[in-house]
């Protein structure tokens, strides 16, 4: 009995701890003779691009203190026969537990392996170790990433402030652009230091919520006003209903696009309100900087992976590992499975009772969900 693990989707800054988990696992049951990993995700199945893994457990162990997807991955988009080929190669190497470490496209595809071999009747166990800095999968507490992604996000927003607030006689306006797909998860971790109104940061967009430019204007002319500076968070997957259009016939207006929503937003504040604006886009820093890895997030991506091969090896198959809260203080998970069959590829979105609105900053009960999560940190900055 072999066991093939593949990484696909953006990386995390713990995407390699599961992987880790995964293999050291495998390598621990008794039945398993090979461990095999493919190279950029399903392609290097179809492409026979395969890594044995059981000797280089040292290896593995370097690489999950790194982030980046060790193995590679893709975005693949599979063509007519490429379902049947996969379980024809599987077959061949006498795979019986695949593990696909990825995000919401990754489900769906476990879901689709799943069943197909089930209706050609292989023996083939096929399970989703979820990842992913958007929190954004249904059936789990929480994604492995989005921890550490929250982690630098809330304290970054902070430092920004820091450095805004020496800077009041000069900065004006600042704008910093989060990713987080469509679910709001890490728009809402980025303001965890917020304690009121006035605070950094001021205004906090969530992606689901359309606005459209005039709108942003004056809420920040508003917050200029009131109290003499003003930091925006905004989600690199926000709507705004006029700027599509402005798309057409002004090349200047493009060339800004090109950098960001955020970049047409600053240029909008300085030339219709005469504020002085800088831009922060720290973009895939959300996904690598495992220098600001979260303990908690470190520990339970391990953990899921472990667990992925044991369930899979008792014969467990299309489903997820998944995270069930059991307690906040003192904060404790249950690892479990959950089948597939109606959380594959579906969104989860930011609960309401954990925003807000009005405020524009989480409710308590976002911050005792999330605290566990950041270990318990988040910067209290001090004013003389």
């Amino acid at each position: 009995m072999n066991v093939l693990i593949a990484q696909s989707g953006g990386p995390t800054p713990v995407i390699n701890r599961s992987l880790q988990g995964a293999v050291e696992q495998a390598v621990r049951l008794k039945g398993i003779n090979h461990v095999y990993a493919s190279r950029n995700g399903i392609e290097g199945i179809l492409n026979e691009q395969l890594v044995l893994l059981e000797g280089r457990l040292a290896e593995l162990e370097q690489a999950s203190l790194q982030p980046g997807s060790v193995l590679g991955a893709s975005h693949y988009l599979l063509a007519d026969g490429d379902f049947e080929r996969i379980i024809h190669r599987l077959e061949q190497l006498q795979v019986n537990i695949f593990c696909f470490i990825g995000g919401n496209g990754s489900s769906r595809m476990v879901k689709a392996l799943h069943q197909l071999a089930l209706s050609m009747g292989k023996n083939i166990q096929f399970v989703h170790i979820p990842k992913t800095i958007d929190n954004d999968l249904l059936g789990t507490d929480h994604t492995p990433g989005f921890a550490s992604a929250s982690k630098l996000v809330s304290h970054m927003i902070q430092w920004i402030g820091m450095d805004m607030a020496s800077m009041k006689a000069y900065d004006k306006v600042g704008i910093v652009e989060v990713m987080g797909g469509n679910a709001g998860w890490l728009a809402a971790a980025s303001a965890l230091g917020k304690k009121n109104a006035s605070a950094y940061p001021q205004l906090v967009y969530m992606p689901k919520h359309e606005t459209d430019v005039e709108h942003f204007l004056a809420q920040v002319e508003e917050a200029y006003l009131s109290y003499g500076q003003v930091m925006a968070v905004i989600p690199d997957h926000i709507k705004f209903r006029n700027i599509q259009s402005d798309q057409t016939g002004n090349k200047q207006i493009r060339e800004r696009l090109n950098t960001g929503i955020s970049g047409h937003l600053a240029a909008a504040v300085r030339e219709r309100l005469g504020l002085k604006t800088r831009v922060t886009a720290p973009g895939v820093l959300y996904r690598c900087m495992s220098g600001m890895a979260s303990r908690c997030d470190m520990t339970e991506a391990y953990r899921l992976g472990a667990e992925a091969v044991r369930f899979a090896s008792e014969g467990l198959s299309g489903g997820m590992v998944r995270l069930r809260r059991v307690s906040n203080d003192p904060y404790h998970c249950d690892i479990e499975w959950i089948e597939l069959d109606d959380i594959a590829g579906k969104e989860r979105y930011l609960p309401p009772e954990f925003w807000d609105a009005e405020q524009q900053m989480p409710t308590r009960e976002f911050r005792e969900y999330m605290l566990p999560l950041v270990d318990g940190q988040v910067p209290e900055p001090v004013s003389l």
